[in-house]
């Protein structure tokens, strides 16, 4: 199968628009280390955790001697002596172990990044995977999804912190001012506002936050309650500024009820949210879906015109994907599955509501988000930063998080995902990882580009010292005859039909590509049960 026959195959399968992850994909990525008691760091380093505790046992040589305290009672130096001979015999136990260790010798490797301190960081913490909907997974929800249980939270909260203690010490990262920090996805404002500051505490130990945009996501009805204000404690942090992004999904009382969102917030608690976070200077984001089972065109305009109305800052427009086999609870109903537009019917759904926020003066900044022209300095930061690798570190904690380290000058690098699994130190155990090549880093910074819409040509061109036009050329040829990218000197940009199709254009250009990996699929970290005891010291 040719190029361009392979791209009409494309064309025809479900199509997941946002490109959120970049090249590659998870099953592309392979375990991070051997066994449990290697760790892996974010420059690539292999730390041998068994044998730096055994050759440091071994070189103590065995247990402090006993020490004898005049003038204390038989019964007293009875004990000391008797806890001294369990320590001696413990000793003589493990020594075989420890020596046996330290002879199969020391499998740690150095680090094959340089990292580059001057780049940008960025922060993404995941603090924990709960949620609260009526409806398993809201029915289409492919993140991490576990049922809210506040001790479980605070165990996950506590390993989140360790990783980060552990992780932000290091020489590369230690002292590092963060361009933007992202406390989500999922439902991170179901933690509380002294569980959040906890983070923020935690994050200021090794990094510095003062200059970082900070966005919280959640759930409207959690960022004001009775008994807690997420925004008031927002407004209070010492940050460039301060952002909510906020789950909405649709305002439909009959989709929400579908879904099990009843009370998640509707289109008059945004809007109170959107004018109270004005009032403290928080800019306000808001997720909706489209092309949902049975919605129509004029439920989706509606939705985007409530938005509009809102005055929100930013307001992102996801379509739905829905698909049999892809493992959601609504992936499983025949009747949700046929009241699923074609891909047809769905792209002009979406080239509709794309003109109707560019009427209302909102711009286009990426692939599904769209922000008032007027935003100014409190652009989205965050989002723009995670699609320019070759100016951005990106570093992950928390269940599902991902990180991402690239050596410009030495077109190497590393792609680390850190499992549902925090009993063990990042990036170890069941933790997964993807090497860069020169050859890949090109996927990686056309597909991250992509997801503004566009390649610049220059900045490839400086780069990898070739062109778009040379190293793509029949995947190229192959996107443009159906419309779905132009090319010139500038650069490459997809169309407004390219947009909705965006996950087809970046198989198509990855076409080729090495495909070999552990073969797990997002789908089955879903599956995981988060697990945060047994954690492997970092030293």
């Amino acid at each position: 199968m040719n190029v361009r026959e392979e791209l009409q195959r494309r064309l025809t399968k479900p199509q997941r628009h946002r490109l959120l992850q970049g090249f590659p994909a998870v099953p592309a990525m392979v375990p991070a280390v051997s066994e449990g008691s290697l760790l892996r760091a974010f420059t690539g380093a292999l730390r041998d955790v068994a044998f730096e505790g055994a050759a440091a046992t071994l070189a103590r040589g065995g247990p402090a001697p006993l020490v004898v305290i005049p003038n204390v009672s038989a019964e007293a130096r009875a004990r000391d002596e008797a806890a001294h001979r369990r320590a001696v015999e413990s000793w003589e136990r493990l020594k075989p172990q420890l020596e046996a260790k330290v002879a199969a010798g020391n499998r740690s490797e150095p680090a094959s990044l340089d990292v580059d301190r001057s780049r940008a960081l960025i922060v993404g913490v995941i603090p924990h995977t709960q949620c609260v909907p009526r409806r398993e997974a809201c029915g289409f929800c492919t993140f991490p999804h576990d049922a809210a249980n506040k001790p479980s939270r605070l165990k996950m909260l506590s390993a989140v912190e360790r990783d980060i203690l552990a992780v932000t010490a290091a020489p590369e990262l230690n002292g590092r001012r963060v361009h933007a920090l992202y406390l989500g996805g999922g439902t991170a404002n179901l933690s509380s506002t002294e569980e959040v500051e906890r983070l923020l505490t935690t994050l200021r130990t090794h990094l510095v936050l003062d200059d970082a945009e900070l966005t919280l996501e959640g759930t409207p009805a959690l960022f004001e309650s009775w008994f807690s204000s997420h925004l008031k404690s927002l407004a209070k942090q010492n940050v460039a500024h301060r952002r909510i992004s906020m789950g909405v999904q649709t305002f439909d009382a009959s989709l929400l009820t579908l879904m099990g969102r009843e009370k998640f917030g509707d289109a008059a608690l945004v809007k109170k949210l959107a004018k109270k976070s004005r009032e403290l200077g928080i800019t306000t984001s808001a997720d909706l879906l489209f092309n949902l089972p049975g919605q129509t065109l004029e439920q989706m305009e509606r939705d985007v015109d409530t938005a509009i109305s809102a005055e929100l800052d930013q307001i992102c427009l996801y379509h739905l994907v829905l698909y049999e086999g892809l493992g959601t609870p609504w992936a499983k109903e025949e009747a949700l599955l046929r009241a699923v537009p074609d891909n047809g019917r769905a792209a002009q759904h979406w080239l509709k509501l794309r003109e109707r926020l560019l009427r209302a003066g909102y711009e286009q900044t990426t692939l599904t988000n769209f922000e008032r022209k007027n935003i100014g300095a409190k652009r989205f930061r965050y989002e723009l930063a995670s699609f320019a690798p070759d100016q951005t570190d990106a570093l992950g904690f928390g269940p599902m998080s991902l990180t991402t380290f690239i050596d410009w000058p030495r077109k190497r690098g590393l792609k680390l995902l850190r499992r549902k699994h925090l009993g063990r130190a990042a990036w170890s155990g069941d933790d997964l990882m993807f090497e860069y090549d020169e050859a890949s880093l090109r996927l990686l910074f056309v597909t991250r580009s992509l997801a503004t819409t566009r390649v610049d040509a220059r900045s490839y061109t400086e780069r990898f010292g070739t062109t778009l036009q040379h190293d793509f050329a029949e995947p190229l040829a192959a996107l443009t005859a159906e419309q779905l990218v132009t090319v010139d000197d500038a650069g490459l940009m997809l169309t407004p039909l390219g947009m909705f199709f965006a996950d087809s254009v970046v198989s198509t250009l990855a076409a080729g590509a090495p495909r070999a990996g552990a073969g797990v699929h997002t789908a089955e970290l879903l599956k995981e049960r988060p697990r945060v005891s047994d954690y492997l010291s970092m030293g």
